[in-house]
């Protein structure tokens, strides 16, 4: 395969950066951990899942590194979803320090987040047998428990961990996780605001409540809660879509768009973030801006049925008839019984002179519900 000398140059200045972070943690510069902190975020931020596969890959095994830059190192593993990497570091952490707890839970949360329980738990069993109870370890059990959809058992170790080390806000938050899975939303709240309190920088517990508000129409304390999740975390992807989608749905379609576009500029391939900054085009009136997202987006994802349809609303709203004609009656191959593209459909027929489909496309719509295709459908009979 034939690679353009700018791409080439490209690949290696990649390499060079990376070569260059690696070499920080060998020497002592890097001990403070800084510029292996910002190159791993930056990375994150992006996406760029494949940069940060090879940087794992040349580190080499084992390196003699401190705890908290193996901690770190597996966090990035973890976030990047390159759960073996992380692994194989925990491993050489655990031979450096065998009389430490952590790398067995940072182990043990691994191979829980890839769906392996069986060997999670014997990592948990290990780690909770060294001498002295730690509010950490049971807490990862707890986390195992979660993922594991064993709420109760796992709601007794976050509240054992509470009761060791009553200031551990992420027991708090997933104490919240678990009870708010079980319907308990009032109680879950509380826990969150517990976190909060305790931690009042952690971006993830201002999300993590502000969601629960959300899902209640409190879009007002959602939103401030969002907006203390991206001041807290600027690059925060799924702050950043929350606080989008708080606006949208208060009707506040200006500011949604700026965050949606500030989403897409932190993931070029976010297909969530293109399509509703389409939508608060379309919401604006602005919608050659919308068509014009909807279309890279159905590139990107050529099969998904909420994009046609949007795709069919805009040509309506553009009179472009004959164009939205495909685009529903695609999303009706897909979902017959959905009422709407139905009802657009007939609109479509009629437009373009074909009031016996006109007629079929209001009567389906009326038959699934549709609150205005009932008089749609007498207007279409009364024409005929």
């Amino acid at each position: 395969m034939n690679v353009s000398p700018w791409n080439w140059y490209q690949k290696l200045q990649r390499r060079s950066r990376r070569r260059s972070v690696i070499g920080t943690l060998r020497g002592e510069r890097g001990r403070d951990l800084e510029t292996l902190t910002q190159w791993l975020d930056e990375r994150l931020a992006r996406g760029e899942k494949e940069e940060l596969e090879a940087f794992f890959d040349e580190l080499g095994d084992p390196l003699e590194l401190p705890s908290e830059t193996y901690s770190d190192l597996i966090e990035a593993s973890f976030r990047a979803q390159l759960f073996e990497q992380g692994l194989r570091l925990a491993a050489a952490w655990r031979r450096r320090e065998p009389e430490n707890a952590r790398p067995l839970n940072q182990a043990a949360r691994l191979h829980s987040l890839a769906g392996r329980f069986e060997q999670a738990h014997e990592l948990h069993r290990l780690a909770l047998s060294m001498p002295g109870e730690s509010a950490d370890s049971i807490y990862q059990l707890g986390c195992t428990l979660l993922r594991e959809n064993r709420f109760l058992e796992a709601e007794d170790a976050f509240r054992r961990a509470l009761t060791l080390d009553p200031r551990l806000a992420k027991a708090y938050t997933n104490l919240g996780f678990s009870l708010d899975r079980r319907g308990e939303r009032q109680q879950a709240i509380q826990q969150f605001k517990r976190a909060i309190q305790l931690d009042p920088y952690d971006a993830m517990g201002h999300l993590n409540l502000g969601a629960l508000y959300g899902e209640q129409g409190d879009f007002e304390q959602a939103i401030r809660l969002f907006a203390k999740t991206v001041e807290l975390a600027p690059d925060s992807h799924e702050g950043r879509m929350s606080l989008g989608l708080a606006y949208y749905n208060s009707g506040r379609y200006a500011e949604a768009l700026d965050e949606f576009e500030r989403a897409q500029a932190l993931q070029p391939s976010s297909g969530e973030a293109r399509f509703h900054t389409a939508l608060c085009h379309s919401r604006l009136g602005a919608h050659r801006k919308a068509l014009a997202e909807l279309e890279r987006a159905e590139r990107s994802f050529p099969d998904d049925p909420r994009i046609k349809y949007y795709l069919g609303l805009c040509h309506v709203n553009m009179n472009d008839y004959a164009a939205a004609l495909p685009c529903l009656r695609q999303v009706i191959a897909m979902h017959p019984d959905d009422a709407r593209s139905h009802y657009y459909l007939g609109i479509v027929y009629d437009k373009l002179g074909q009031p016996d489909a006109a007629l079929q496309s209001y009567q389906q719509a009326d038959r699934l519900g549709h609150r205005l295709a009932q008089g749609m459908s007498r207007a279409a009979r009364a024409g005929a």
